[in-house]
């Protein structure tokens, strides 16, 4: 988590840099306005589809964990219940259909919302850590640091255990461009999406860290939290001891969840909105309904398509990475051809990196159901795209530099 969270630190700063320059849409149109003239306008519209696909994936993979937290809620105040796996996935989409219906019915109210979420966000972490370090039994720090153990995984080396489990701590770290999403809402973004990006990245940095630190310290039972429906949960009621204690937090973990699903629809239906060539937005609403409807079918298609496997989560997190990860090595990379220079060597070799190992699965395994079937998903989506592209549909769009809206400093 560490590794990623310094990795990721060279993306944001760079992704910063370029907001600052070009202050508007996100990856398609930075791409456009840094990729070399004749592959403009193929590579502007490659990356914006991966880019709307990763939104999506996140979303959706967000929303299942929701799921998970709603099933440990029922199994903590209910010893009998015993989750299965089309539960979750079944339970899954009707997060998704309640987070699209909050965010097109109470549209008008989301930045109240949200100021609610930024509170209780670092207010809920106190308690939480507090709990856990007092009440919980805890692990000697030589364990903690220096003990490797495979959980099941079955791989050579724990070296590449290690290596294969990043993808969560990738997922985690991702999506710090959010906020390019809605530059046509925000003043002067040139000096404001920047310094949002980074400051908003290093401010969750030590919160994280210290969950990071509580839950490694706090893990008792290692293969007993990784077979529960949500290991944290597990964690949960293993320290506090008592079901109303652990069902009061896990309501405060879920509304945190409800309130991140929330806003990562916002900007996955704003950004749908943006590379549909300003589509339609409805009139009495005021939200962009066609690409939230998208979002929905999305989420759909890709929770039927994780039905058999066995790390379904592992599978949407991946697809989010990889394709995140190619929008990010695209920006960059046409930044460094622009300048002809190694300043933004750091962030692409990272991004590299962790696409590279989200193709990967949890399990060293030949059966298909323990496979992540990210590369597959990945690939249709790249060939979907290409399809679609060189089908025709480049002559009806415009050149995303060309949709550009001009600010005048103040």
């Amino acid at each position: 988590m560490f590794f990623a969270h310094v990795g990721q630190l060279f993306i944001v700063l760079s992704l910063a840099e370029i907001s600052s320059m070009v202050p508007t849409g996100g990856q398609y149109r930075w791409v456009s306005a840094l990729a070399a003239p004749r592959y403009q306008q193929f590579l502007s519209y490659f990356t914006g589809s991966l880019c709307s696909i990763g939104w999506q994936a996140r979303l959706t993979a967000i929303c299942h964990i929701l799921a998970g937290v709603i099933l440990a809620l029922v199994d903590t105040n209910h010893d009998e219940f015993s989750p299965a796996r089309w539960q979750r996935n079944i339970l899954t989409l009707g997060v998704v259909v309640v987070v699209s219906a909050f965010v097109a019915l109470a549209a008008s109210h989301l930045s109240v919302a949200e100021g609610l979420f930024a509170i209780c966000h670092v207010y809920a972490l106190v308690p939480i850590v507090v709990s856990l370090w007092v009440l919980a039994p805890k692990q000697p720090i030589a364990k903690v640091f220096l003990d490797c153990t495979d959980n099941g995984g079955d791989w050579p080396s724990p070296v590449l255990g290690v290596l294969v489990g990043q993808i969560p701590a990738f997922f985690t770290v991702l999506g710090s461009e959010a906020t390019v999403h809605i530059s046509e809402e925000v003043e002067e973004p040139e000096t404001v999406l920047p310094r949002c990006m980074l400051w908003s990245y290093l401010a969750n940095l030590p919160g994280t860290l210290l969950l990071l630190l509580t839950y490694a310290f706090n893990v008792t039972d290692l293969a007993a939290t990784a077979e529960a429906i949500v290991p944290f949960a597990s964690v949960l009621s293993m320290a506090l001891q008592s079901a109303a204690a652990t069902t009061g937090f896990l309501v405060v973990v879920m509304s945190l969840l409800f309130m991140i699903a929330a806003t990562t629809m916002v900007t996955t239906s704003r950004y749908l909105f943006t590379f549909g060539s300003f589509g339609r937005v409805d009139s009495r609403l005021q939200v962009p309904l066609n690409a939230i409807y998208s979002t929905v079918f999305f989420a759909l298609v890709l929770v039927l398509a994780n039905m058999a496997t066995t790390a379904p989560l592992n599978t949407m997190m991946g697809l989010t990475v990889a394709t995140l990860m190619t929008t990010y090595i695209i920006v960059i990379g046409s930044l460094i051809r622009k300048r002809l220079r190694g300043d933004d060597i750091p962030p692409v070799l990272y991004s590299i990196w962790a696409f590279f190992w989200s193709f990967w699965p949890t399990q060293n395994s030949s059966r298909a159901a323990d496979m992540n079937w990210t590369v597959l998903l990945y690939f249709f989506v790249v060939g979907y795209a290409l399809c679609f592209f060189i089908s025709g549909q480049r002559r009806f769009r415009q050149r995303p530099m060309e949709m550009m809206p001009t600010w005048t400093p103040r």
